[in-house]
């Protein structure tokens, strides 16, 4: 590994930030969400399931992308990887301010979804790289907070840029310039090479990476959990709105707060996981089904931030708890592509939420204002039951162990 810093430390706070600030940007596609309902009226004579894409569509070419990131890496450097990435996510961001076009908005949140999978894995091997230890964990359980906290910031611009136009509300993506000056201007390069014979030994060493069906289950999971999430940060600023009961401003305010909540049970998961071990899981599925089926039947803004601060639930606990399973379900030396696979769920479930969700409508039993939404939260609910019933015959103590220094993985 060789590093281009001369005055490099990463145990200095403006070093571990400039390491952390990436990933204030990587989970921020979904953010621009607020504005739809006002891209929707631009955009009337197109169907509104297709101006939803615009907020998840880069995470389709994100999780095929994510799949040769490694290899990528390791051609050009991770540093530059990181800072093509985000320049992609930069420029792709903020041109639909001054490109009022459906279909050229969406070929640019393809590209947004490029830069994304060029380090979205990237954002964890650099602490790997960097950290060991508890110092290492601690990182780690930082990393995910910052995602949230870059979600906030970006719905807090998108909300404050909307009272000028859909358009404006992009300008809040310049923010991918700033983490690039910072990430460039402080945090070295980081080079993995290997000589014939470390890569010979390597290979007799450790067996081949591989994927399991726990590993796929695990994924398939992931990609529940993160539609319900994408259900809310997509779908409610269009609800709000459509009934009547709120702004985009007030759309993008519930939001923020629905980030808030995910945040804050991020830290309290290591608390969870103590008192509740291996039922941490079903409690967040739980969360998702209820959370779910009560927006459905919401009609005013107070049902749904309760129902949205329900559903912040899920992830943190779920989520986490299956992530933090990857070093005991992954086959041997398989942890790294382990960690990927579950990615590309959550990407996948992000992407598709919004099709999804009108494929459940168009037949779904349920009553309420969203009946898509109201069947999904039932389907959580059967897997929910499931669940359970495999947590009571597994008699096996909890895979996991997390301490003050390691409360998430995700």
């Amino acid at each position: 590994m060789s590093k281009d810093a001369t005055n490099w430390n990463p145990k200095t706070l403006l070093h571990r930030f400039a390491v952390l600030s990436i990933s204030l940007i990587i989970t921020t596609g979904t953010a621009i969400s607020p504005a739809l309902p006002a891209m929707e009226k631009t955009f009337s004579n197109y169907p509104a399931s297709l101006v939803d894409m615009i907020a998840t569509i880069q995470q389709i070419p994100a999780f095929i992308v994510l799949l040769f990131s490694s290899s990528i890496s390791k051609k050009i450097g991770m540093k530059n990887s990181i800072g093509i990435g985000l320049i992609l996510m930069g420029v792709s961001g903020v041109l639909p301010s001054i490109i009022p076009n459906l279909w050229v908005i969406l070929g640019l949140r393809i590209v947004f979804g490029i830069g994304i999978g060029l380090f979205n894995s990237l954002v964890i091997t650099i602490i790997d790289d960097f950290y060991e230890g508890h110092d290492k964990s601690q990182m780690l359980g930082i990393r995910s907070s910052f995602e949230q906290i870059g979600i906030c910031i970006i719905n807090i611009l998108v909300g404050l840029l909307l009272s000028i136009s859909w358009q404006a509300s992009f300008l809040s993506y310049s923010m991918a310039f700033l983490v690039l000056v910072i990430f460039w201007s402080i945090v070295p390069n980081v080079n993995h090479e290997e000589n014939d014979n470390d890569a010979q030994n390597k290979s007799a060493d450790h067996p081949k990476a591989k994927i399991n069906s726990r590993v796929i289950g695990a994924a398939i999971m992931c990609s529940f959990m993160t539609m319900g999430m994408a259900i809310v940060s997509v779908l409610v600023p269009s609800i709000v709105v459509t009934l009547k009961i709120g702004t985009a401003q007030d759309g993008s305010f519930i939001i923020t707060l629905f980030t808030l909540v995910s945040m804050v049970m991020g830290f309290l998961f290591g608390g969870f996981v103590k008192v509740l071990g291996k039922f941490v899981y079903p409690l967040g599925l739980l969360c998702l089904s209820v959370g779910t089926i009560l927006l459905n039947y919401s009609d005013s803004l107070p049902m749904i931030i309760v129902s949205i601060a329900i559903i912040g639930c899920t992830f943190p606990l779920a989520g986490n708890y299956l992530f933090s399973l990857i070093d005991v379900i992954a086959p041997a030396n398989s942890t790294a592509l382990a960690n990927s696979i579950l990615l590309v769920g959550c990407n996948m479930g992000t992407a598709f939420s919004p099709l999804i969700v009108k494929f459940l409508g168009s037949f779904s039993p349920m009553g309420g204002k969203q009946p898509g939404i109201g069947l999904f939260g039932g389907i959580i609910g059967a897997l929910l039951i499931a669940a359970i019933v495999v947590q009571i015959f597994n008699r096996k103590k909890p895979a996991i162990k997390v301490d003050n220094h390691h409360q998430n993985r995700f």
